[in-house]
């Protein structure tokens, strides 16, 4: 039987987010979700959090407060690190720390990814690979995805340098991986076409209800998602193909 994880990324970092991946959860599609421990409303999502969401941590350097130095993160940290130019005991340091906020708190995550996907560049890849084996968290994500025909976007450009940049996954983690190639522009079609995979999966999503964060390029498309996550037809099309929704846990 094909199995699929559907994990929400971003809980914590606004009630509003936090409700619509509750709102897509008990519409039962999204079975997980990553947490950003150093997110403003990260108290808020735990509050709210169901033990049947599947939980890891999103891990995070460019939103926010950093959890070591208690400062905005530098805003260069995603250029850094796709250079590969960032401190590596800065990344160990900060990763460790959101980590054990989840693990004080009482959570056990079953996975790991990160904010921008930027696990994909050496040396954060060696750093989030060593936390993983170190905290025994023995599922990742690795984003991997197929690209089928050229998207005239910056998120085609996006997929294929991180695609170029990781190689064979070392720990557990899905068959295939959904999700860059249309961020920020959500559309049915392209969740109806995530479903056509063999083995094992995750589609990478961005639900929210309507808010407005500068900070977040993609605060105009979370309603959308929301809206295609608790579509019947996405859902019947899933239970159609006999694909079993699991959680990182599961896999």
């Amino acid at each position: 039987m094909k199995k699929l994880i559907i994990n929400a990324d971003d809980f914590g970092y606004t009630k509003e987010i936090n409700g619509g991946i509750l709102d897509a959860h008990r519409f039962g599609t999204v079975t997980s979700t990553t947490i950003m421990a150093n997110a403003a409303e990260y108290d808020h999502a735990i509050g709210i959090y169901p033990k049947s969401l599947g939980m890891g941590v999103h891990l995070n350097l460019t939103w926010g407060n950093s959890l070591v130095t208690g400062k905005p993160f530098n805003k260069y940290n995603k250029y850094k690190a796709v250079l590969g130019t960032i401190n590596k005991e800065f990344i160990e340091k900060e990763f460790r720390k959101q980590i054990e906020k989840l693990l004080e708190g009482g959570i056990r995550p079953d996975h790991l990814d990160s904010h921008q996907h930027l696990h994909a560049f050496s040396p954060i890849t060696e750093v989030v690979l060593q936390l993983a084996q170190e905290y025994h968290i023995y599922k990742i994500r690795w984003p991997k995805e197929k690209q089928t025909k050229f998207i005239p976007k910056m998120s085609f450009i996006n997929q294929k340098i991180i695609n170029y940049r990781l190689k064979e996954c070392p720990i557990k983690s899905t068959d295939h991986f959904f999700g860059v190639l249309h961020t920020g522009n959500p559309k049915l079609k392209h969740f109806l076409s995530y479903l056509n995979f063999e083995g094992t999966a995750e589609i990478c999503c961005h639900p929210g209800k309507k808010f407005y964060a500068g900070q977040d390029k993609l605060c105009k498309t979370r309603e959308k998602e929301l809206e295609i996550l608790t579509n019947n037809t996405f859902l019947n099309t899933i239970k159609e193909k006999n694909i079993q929704l699991i959680t990182f846990k599961e896999l």
